[in-house]
C-alpha cells in the first residue's frame, strides 16, 4: 500500500489494480472512498483497462483476430509495481505479461500517477506504445464515493450536479445492457439529479457530450463535496448497485470510450472513443478529484 498526504487529504492506493482506497479529509476525518463492503459492492475505485464495459459475445477482434478479456478488462486485477515520488505523489506501473498477451496481444507500459495537489487528487493515466504498429486501447475510472456522510442522511439527500444542463441524455441500453445509439431525456432540478433506489435499476447512466465534463457530488444537508473533472475523457458514466435498500454510494466513472453497442461489431478498433498512439508515442489522460469541505 503507498501513502500519499498533504496539509488537507490523505491518499491510500494499493499495488493492486493501482486502486485508490480511501481518501480521507484531513479537518474531521471524513472517508471519501466507498470502502468496498462486500455484501453490496466489494471495490473502492477500479481501473478500466484495455477494454471498458461489457464485450459483445464476450470477446472483441484486433487486425480480425478474436481476443476473449474479462468485463472493464484485466487492469483491476493486475499487480502495478510501485514508486513513491515523494508525499503527495505516487507513481504505478504496469506492463505486458504472458497472461495479458493472452488477453491483448499489444506490449505496453501503462503508468498510474497520483499526485496530491491541496484539496485535489490528480490521476494521470500514461499509457507508452513499444510497438511498431499503432496501439488500440480504452482506459477508465470507476471511482466510488461515499454519500450520507452525516449521521441522519439518507441517499435521497444526495444530488449529482451537472453543470450548463436542464436535462441529461443518457444513452439507451437493451436486454443485454449494449447500447443502442439512441437516447433517452432525463430533466433535471436546476442542473441536479437527486439520487434514489432506482436511479440505477438498468445500470449506469452514460452519458456522452455533456456541456461541461465535470459533475459534483451534493447534500442538501451538509457542505461537503466531491467534484470530478474529467476534461480528457469524452464519456461518463453515473452509477451504484441496485439493492432493494439504500447504498450510500455513487460512482463517478470518466471513460475515453464507451462500452460495446449492439449496432457495431467487435472490433477494438472502431469503439466509439476508442485511443490510437502510434508506434514509440505515449499520451497522458487526466482526471482530478476535488474535495470541498465547510469552514469551520
Amino acid at each position: 500500500m503507498l501513502y500519499l498526504e498533504n496539509e488537507r487529504l490523505k491518499a491510500s492506493i494499493h499495488e493492486k489494480g493501482a486502486e485508490l482506497c480511501s481518501l480521507i479529509g484531513l479537518s474531521d476525518g471524513t472517508e471519501y472512498v466507498w470502502q468496498a463492503d462486500p455484501a453490496i459492492w466489494g471495490r473502492h475505485a477500479p481501473l478500466l483497462f484495455p477494454v471498458i464495459g461489457r464485450l459483445k459475445g464476450k470477446e472483441y477482434t484486433i487486425d480480425g483476430t478474436p481476443y476473449q478479456i474479462t468485463q472493464h478488462g484485466f487492469g483491476r486485477d493486475m499487480t502495478f509495481t510501485a514508486k513513491q515520488i515523494n508525499a503527495a505523489c505516487a507513481e504505478l506501473t504496469l506492463t505486458q505479461n504472458d497472461d495479458t498477451k493472452k488477453m491483448y496481444p499489444y506490449d505496453f507500459t501503462l503508468t498510474i500517477r497520483y499526485t496530491l495537489d491541496s484539496s485535489s487528487l490528480k490521476k494521470e493515466h500514461i499509457m507508452h506504445n513499444p510497438n511498431s504498429v499503432p496501439l488500440y486501447y480504452e482506459v477508465g475510472g470507476h471511482d466510488g464515493y461515499n454519500i450520507c456522510l452525516t449521521e441522519g442522511e439518507t441517499i435521497q439527500d444526495t444530488y449529482i450536479q451537472f453543470e450548463g444542463c436542464n436535462e441529461i441524455h443518457p444513452l439507451q441500453l437493451d436486454e443485454n445492457i449494449l447500447i443502442t445509439g439512441e437516447h433517452d431525456t432525463l430533466p433535471l432540478d436546476e442542473g441536479r439529479l437527486w439520487i434514489d433506489r432506482e436511479t440505477f435499476r438498468t445500470d449506469a447512466l452514460m452519458l456522452d457530450g455533456l456541456p461541461v465534463r465535470r459533475v459534483t457530488i451534493c447534500s442538501r444537508k451538509h457542505g461537503k463535496r466531491i467534484t470530478v473533472d474529467f476534461a480528457d475523457f469524452d464519456y461518463v458514466g453515473i452509477w451504484s448497485m441496485h439493492k432493494p435498500f439504500d447504498v450510500p454510494y455513487v460512482c463517478i466513472e470518466p471513460w475515453s470510450s464507451l462500452p460495446d453497442c449492439s449496432y457495431l461489431g467487435q472490433e477494438l478498433e472502431k469503439k466509439p472513443g476508442v485511443r490510437c498512439i502510434a508506434p514509440g508515442k505515449s499520451e497522458t489522460m487526466t482526471f482530478i478529484t476535488t474535495i470541498t469541505e465547510p469552514e469551520v
